[in-house]
């Protein structure tokens, strides 16, 4: 709307809408001194919020037992009606390594994210979450996967000799050792550290920067198995 100008000339400014105030249309400026939560508090605060589902057994939610109560339901099903033994083993197989391929590409995903966030105490659970379901999740798929492709080999008569079975035996080989041997235990390490010095230490950032170093290499490799075993390369 053009300004209105008084008798001598003068241009005034608009008179605002009945209603709104001055203030109404001014940008809202952000207090630099302000903290952002992290993510790890808005998680627990979202945890702590009233209402949800109710806990049921072992404190899991009802439509996390639904949840897993139709995915047994359906592998019954689905290994019953298998038409070979073979399929029963190639589906067990793949879930397996879905399992732990996914979860390690997950915790790699996130720890780059947090890291370039710069979130210690993030990082800090991420190393406590990590040290858990790495020993009740991933370690036992890493061995299925294992146990099965090995029953894949015999029930198809498979040659051990192609080059993408050696591939993936010494890419396995690899991963379990720097898995089992090196990632679970320093998971327990930065917990500890930060229990200790801080989730913001130097010893915490020094232990997570090397971590997810390897972390990056190893699934790398990862990923470099699954093509491999999916393509079946022959050289």
């Amino acid at each position: 709307m053009p300004a209105a100008r008084a008798p001598g000339g003068e241009a005034q400014p608009p008179t605002p809408r009945a209603g709104v105030t001055p203030l109404d249309n001014a940008p809202r400026r952000l207090d630099p001194h302000k903290r952002v939560p992290s993510y790890c508090e808005a998680v627990e605060r979202a945890r702590e919020a009233p209402g949800g589902s109710p806990k049921l057994l072992g404190g899991f939610s009802v439509d996390t037992l639904v949840a897993g109560l139709l995915v047994l339901l359906g592998a019954i099903v689905f290994f019953a009606y298998a038409p070979f033994t073979y399929n029963i083993y190639l589906g067990i197989h793949v879930l397996a390594a879905v399992t732990w391929v996914g979860g390690d590409i997950t915790l790699t995903t996130l720890g780059i994210v947090f890291a370039r966030r710069s979130e210690g105490e993030t990082l800090s659970a991420l190393g406590r979450m990590g040290a858990w379901i790495g020993t009740r999740v991933y370690t036992p798929a890493l061995f299925i996967t294992l146990a099965f492709g090995i029953a894949l080999m015999v029930e198809g008569d498979l040659d051990w000799s192609q080059f993408w079975v050696l591939f993936g035996l010494i890419g396995w080989g690899i991963a379990a050792v720097v898995g089992v041997g090196f990632v679970g235990p320093e998971l327990g390490r930065i917990d500890a550290a930060a229990r200790t010095h801080g989730p913001d230490s130097v010893e915490v950032a020094r232990r997570v920067q090397r971590l997810f170093m390897i972390f990056r290499f190893d699934t790398a490799l990862l990923m470099l198995i699954v093509i491999n075993m999916a393509v079946k390369p022959s050289f």
